[in-house]
């Protein structure tokens, strides 16, 4: 473990930022384990909140905690905490953790070119040490805002007159759509959807999802974005949720991989995603999910589901 003596001073900060101090991080348990020569060690404990149906840690969780492990790899490299965004992320859910097991994960900043820093890494199993998945990905460097030529103060503007509130649980929206809030996905969801507070809804006839911001969302505090890994979260289950609700009853899709496009930051308010399955073969399906924020689209996300036929 480097010694926190030995950490430029620059650094001595992440461990703050990266604590309980955090919305998200405390809400998820997330800790920062080791800081290696070019990379982090974090991890996760399995916490309801942030579940599947069967108390597995969900993938959009483990996720968001190799994300935001990507993230603190690439201030180890760089020896400061220089503005990063996430250009793409991939992540390859190669198994599932144990009801109630909590996940470990290490992830290496193997290159910096220019103004772009390249990521890999892979989480484990608390338990059994099992590879559950790995994760690649691209970060810009050095940017803040709405896109990454424009300015942090560009990203504020953002519909300045917009009135927003908050409710008991964080969530932050406008007075419109408060008062329209859409109807609830389905009653039998996952903590993990819970938490998220996905609905359903239906914008001229197209079927969307809806995810209000709340504060166990944010990313970066400093200019309220949401956390990369959320997003991914998001994309993901209205990916499943919009798939089983066009599947028969003998198949049970399961989510191999996701790779998120960052088009640009998502600053707080509703996110709204729109699913459209592009492909579906005999043992995979594509499912493709744009996200959009007040009418810009901020990801897009491809999902690739293996066929699982239950036994009869």
């Amino acid at each position: 473990m480097t010694a926190e003596k030995s950490l430029p001073r620059e650094l001595l900060a992440a461990k703050a930022f990266f604590g309980s101090g955090h919305p998200l991080f405390r809400v998820f348990g997330i800790a920062m384990d080791e800081m290696t020569k070019d990379g982090a060690v974090m991890s996760m404990p399995c916490v309801e909140e942030v579940c599947d149906q069967q108390g597995m840690l969900h993938r959009g969780a483990i996720a968001t905690l190799l994300d935001t492990a990507c993230g603190l790899a690439i201030f180890v490299r760089l020896g400061n905490m220089r503005p990063i965004a996430t250009i793409d992320l991939r992540v390859d859910f190669i198994a599932k953790p144990k009801p109630g097991e909590g996940v470990t994960c290490n992830v290496t900043c193997f290159a910096v070119e220019q103004s772009i820093a390249y990521v890999r890494g892979e989480a484990f199993g608390r338990d059994g040490g099992n590879l559950l998945a790995s994760v690649s990905g691209s970060f810009a460097i050095g940017t803040a805002g709405p896109s990454f030529d424009q300015s942090m103060n560009a990203g504020h503007e953002n519909n300045p007159s917009e009135k927003k509130t908050a409710d008991d649980a964080g969530i932050i929206s406008s007075e419109k759509e408060r008062m329209t809030a859409p109807s609830a996905v389905a009653g039998d969801a996952s903590p993990y959807e819970k938490f998220l507070g996905i609905a359903a809804s239906g914008d001229n006839g197209e079927k969307t999802y809806k995810m209000p911001f709340r504060e166990q969302h944010i990313g970066n505090p400093l200019i309220k974005t949401f956390h990369g890994g959320i997003i991914a979260s998001f994309a993901e289950l209205v990916a499943g949720i919009h798939l089983t609700k066009n599947q028969d009853e003998q198949s049970k899709p399961v989510c191999s991989s996701m790779t998120l496009d960052y088009l640009r930051p998502a600053f707080a308010g509703t996110l709204v995603a729109k699913p459209n399955i592009i492909r579906e073969g005999k043992r995979f399906i594509v499912v493709v999910v744009d996200v959009f924020l007040d009418g810009d689209q901020v990801s897009r996300g491809r999902f690739i589901y293996k066929r699982v036929f239950a036994s009869s």
